[in-house]
């Protein structure tokens, strides 16, 4: 009986190992940002990845899209897991998604695009967009992050993560960070940027 002891242990200590510990769960994974070549997707982009990142130790390999329409489609396919959008572009996109309130406008693209495509809108970022940087106060609509129904099956923590960057990224903001990318790594700006924030 005394000789069975050691292999229990031994067992026991080869399970524990074997089994994915919900803070390390991402590690080793990959996941695919499909970003456009305006400067503020460049640059969310980038932030974004670096977040996702530094919180979960998930790869994530930034992908060029020529344009948004062909972003979604890539997500779509399985080709990327999450793009950038905005929800005055998708509100015109559908036609009949603009509602008496930038909520409730909010509110018929989320429920349009997830009957429509399986896609989900995250909450916006803050920022108006698309925008090319150059004028801080900027047009448009809020940017916010899009994904799939499936990636969120194999990511479940994915949407409460890029949920709290909500409200906090302005375009004053993404001006800045463009800004101290020209000294800098627009990743170690990045980086810089959110752990001044408490992000990460």
């Amino acid at each position: 009986m005394k000789g069975k002891n050691p292999i229990l242990l031994a067992l026991g200590l080869l399970f524990f190992l074997a089994v994915p510990h919900q803070g390390y769960s991402c590690v080793g994974r990959i996941l695919n940002l499909a970003i456009t070549n305006t400067a503020d997707q460049q640059v969310m982009g980038r932030l974004l990845a670096t977040y996702i990142t530094e919180r979960t130790g998930t790869t994530v390999n930034l992908v060029k899209a020529p344009d948004i329409d062909t972003a979604r489609k890539m997500v779509r396919d399985g080709k990327a897991n999450i793009y950038i959008s905005y929800i005055g572009k998708a509100a015109a996109e559908l036609g009949n998604a603009t509602g008496a309130t930038p909520q409730e406008t909010c509110a018929l693209v989320k429920q349009a695009y997830l009957e429509k495509y399986h896609l989900v809108w995250l909450k916006p970022f803050g920022y108006p967009g698309p925008s090319d940087l150059s004028q801080p106060q900027g047009s448009g609509s809020l940017a916010a992050a899009i994904t799939s129904t499936d990636v969120l099956e194999k990511f479940p923590i994915l949407d409460r993560l890029i949920n709290k960057l909500a409200g906090k990224i302005s375009l004053q903001t993404l001006v800045q960070l463009k800004k101290d990318a020209t000294s800098a790594d627009l990743a170690a700006v990045a980086k810089s940027f959110l752990k001044k924030k408490n992000l990460i």
